[in-house]
């Protein structure tokens, strides 16, 4: 009698355990009378429909890589008929796409998906976590987040030495190591910045020394594996170049600025980041001023101070416009053509100073007092007195144009010192 009394009691706690769990997957909608049961909601890498219109969800994972071309999302519930809406935002936590439709759902359970579609698009660049809201008729059902990792394609070290400020002369080293996503490689093809001015292409592989082919045109440079390279496979391309290196202030001023930039078509619009590292060799004696990234990027160099000065940093490029520019100065050409090319002279020097509070040099104020002095003293001696034929006279007065003369002469005397002082202070020693 004990064991028939306890069996239909364990009975009915089961059945209100089934039916509690039961009622706490049931999330109800604002505005509706009727609850939404979810069942279940995943990612997976592609959805197979089944006539009875179920989804088999084919590669389940809330891991993504950048080439992987879409992010289905699915869920699988019991309902009537509702709005859902699928809401993706990024990493920043910035709403990046949303989709809305309506569904029926005649025979429970029912299906309802998304995709985000991400293939050869600004969201393979979004890399890390990202979240993915489900509501229904504006009501938050719940969130689910998947992870989107970078695929390293390749690895650049460029390399620069600066041989010689003036004229300019660097040469260039491009180390690439490459991750092929399609396993191997025939063939690199890089656009040259700066192609104009490069000179000297060669390339070789990085262990061996072994001379690979290069082809060149235009900017466009391809370099011939001589077969199939897989990841790991790494090679030197060395060239020459006479810009981007720029005198800022004259032969004599010593300031020089080299820049570099980087085009996304340059890597045939790659999606894939490029892990990037410069080194920048100044010549000898040289000493740094300053470096910046493009549009006022700071970037975080360190100075390596040997025989020649060394600046090295990292960057990442990720399908957009990069660029650097580094000053230093540098005074080789300078002390080299002392003794060749003569320095202005202290007296030129002090004729092109200008005369403070006149908006004129001083060899230009002396010519201009000098030439308007003698005018004067000659028109006082050759025009006063004039009559005019009409009667009425017109009276020049000799004394105020010799005041006038005198003033400019005094004027041309000052300048004329003037010039003398600061030539004495110009003169190099």
């Amino acid at each position: 009698m004990h064991r028939e009394r306890v069996r239909p009691q364990l009975t009915v706690i089961i059945i209100t355990l089934l039916l509690f769990l039961e009622l706490t997957m049931a999330v109800p909608v604002k505005g509706s009378s009727v609850a939404i049961i979810v069942y279940d909601h995943a990612f997976a890498k592609q959805l197979r429909w089944t006539a009875n219109g179920h989804i088999t969800p084919v590669n389940q994972t809330s891991s993504f890589t950048q080439d992987d071309q879409v992010v289905y999302a699915y869920a699988q519930a019991t309902f009537y008929s509702a709005n859902f809406t699928w809401e993706w935002y990024d990493p920043n936590g910035q709403l990046y796409k949303n989709d809305t439709f309506q569904a029926q759902c005649d025979t429970s359970p029912c299906y309802v998906s998304s995709s985000l579609w991400f293939g050869n698009s600004a969201a393979a660049t979004k890399f890390g976590l990202w979240r993915m809201d489900l509501l229904a008729d504006d009501f938050h059902l719940y969130s689910d987040y998947f992870y989107i990792t970078p695929i390293m394609t390749q690895e650049n070290h460029w390399d620069f030495h600066i041989v010689q400020s003036e004229p300019p002369r660097v040469h260039g080293d491009l180390t690439v190591r490459i991750h092929p996503n399609n396993q191997t490689w025939n063939y690199y093809v890089l656009i040259m910045p700066y192609a104009d001015y490069a000179a000297n292409v060669t390339a070789v592989e990085s262990s061996s020394s072994h001379v690979l082919s290069v082809i060149t045109n235009a900017s466009r440079v391809v370099v011939d594996f001589g077969g199939a390279e897989s990841a790991g496979y790494s090679f030197v391309i060395s060239f020459d170049l006479r810009y981007p290196l720029d005198s800022l202030n004259g032969l004599y001023g010593g300031s020089y600025a080299f820049s570099w930039r980087d085009e996304p078509w340059q890597r045939s619009y790659d999606l894939h980041p490029i892990p990037e590292t410069f080194s920048i060799t100044l010549p000898k004696g040289a000493t740094l001023l300053d470096i910046v990234g493009n549009n006022v990027v700071t970037l975080d160099y360190h100075v390596r101070p040997e025989t020649r000065l060394s600046v090295n940093f990292t960057t990442t490029v990720i399908n957009e416009v990069f660029g650097w520019t580094l000053i230093y100065r540098d005074f080789t050409y300078r002390d080299s053509h002392l003794n060749t090319l003569s320095p202005p002279s202290g007296l030129s020097s002090a004729l092109a100073q200008p005369i403070p509070f006149l908006p004129l040099t001083v060899a230009n104020l002396n010519v201009w007092a000098a030439i308007m002095s003698v005018f004067l003293l000659t028109a006082s001696e050759l025009v006063s007195p004039i009559y005019s034929r009409s009667g009425s006279n017109i009276l020049i007065d000799r004394r105020r144009l010799r005041i006038a003369a005198l003033l400019l002469v005094a004027l041309f005397m000052a300048g004329t010192f003037y010039s003398f002082v600061i030539s004495q202070n110009s003169i190099p020693r």
